[in-house]
């Protein structure tokens, strides 16, 4: 196998002593060990897109306001129309079933 590609990146001290005494205690060297963990690695698929994520963090920010707004309201001794509840109880059960 040609290996030509080189990867660098930084470690702490503490980091770096982790990753040798680990080597080590395989009988690898630390680049050795260090691309076997890479290799081996199993990467996770996102359940989301980052659009949906985004979409979605938007959603439960836009929640939270009206909620907060309502709360609000309530402890202010407004009243407080129960549609407007069921309304965002709504939006946070739409939101919910996009996040199972």
């Amino acid at each position: 196998m040609n290996q030509t590609r080189q990867i660098h990146y930084r470690l702490s001290e503490l980091e770096y002593r982790k990753l040798v005494t680990s080597a080590s205690q395989i009988g690898l060297s630390t680049s050795a060990y260090a691309k076997q963990l890479a290799l081996r690695s199993k990467l996770i698929e996102p359940k989301f897109s980052h659009e949906d994520a985004v979409q979605l963090n938007l959603a439960l920010a836009r929640i939270g306001n009206n909620l907060n707004q309502l709360t609000k309201q309530a402890n202010q001794g407004y009243y407080v129309e129960p549609e407007e509840v069921r309304a965002l109880r709504s939006e946070v059960n739409a939101v919910w079933q996009q996040l199972r």
